[in-house]
């Protein structure tokens, strides 16, 4: 025969673990909404921050196309965005990075560097419904120098592992 004070707090202790189940699978689901958020916001942030810390002497030191510093946008076409963040590298060049989201952190997932100052743009350039990465680059095979040497335009596409160049024409003078 059961004693009616087990059986009670066998009850009570069921009903107390299923609560808790239930806290623990909602805290885990806002949880998981909240990391699914983050690139969003951190991306926000830091296009926030590019803008405010624009001073007058950085924005005379970069051409007047230069683009928006920070993207987020689906560079590797694997519908979901990357972080993408661009700046000027030395004299002449510019730099993009591309940071995947993966397990509620930012890794690396590739960089392009150029040797002129116009940094980069993305889109579908080409028509074929895939995401390029667009910029120019001095066509040194003209044997003139830098400051007069015409300029190619050049489209690369994530492969999987890298960046790839896909296309490279003569920008029209």
């Amino acid at each position: 025969m059961l004693d009616p004070i087990g059986i009670a707090g066998i009850v009570i202790g069921v009903g107390i673990a299923l609560w808790q189940n239930r806290k623990a699978a909602n805290s885990e689901a806002a949880l998981k909404n909240a990391l699914g958020a983050m690139p969003d916001k951190v991306a926000g942030a830091l296009k926030a921050i590019v803008v405010a810390g624009s001073t007058a002497e950085s924005k005379a030191a970069l051409p007047d196309n230069w683009p928006m510093g920070v993207e987020y946008v689906d560079v590797d076409g694997d519908g979901h965005k990357e972080l993408v963040v661009q700046y000027p590298a030395g004299a002449h060049g510019s730099q993009l990075k591309v940071f995947a989201w993966r397990r509620g952190d930012f890794i690396e997932l590739g960089n392009l560097a150029v040797g002129t100052p116009v940094g980069f743009e993305i889109g579908d350039f080409d028509g074929d419904g895939k995401t390029e990465i667009r910029t120019a680059e001095t066509d040194w095979s003209t044997g003139e120098p830098y400051v007069t040497a015409p300029r190619n335009i050049l489209l690369y596409r994530w492969n999987g592992s890298k960046f790839e160049e896909v296309s490279r024409q003569r920008k029209p003078d």
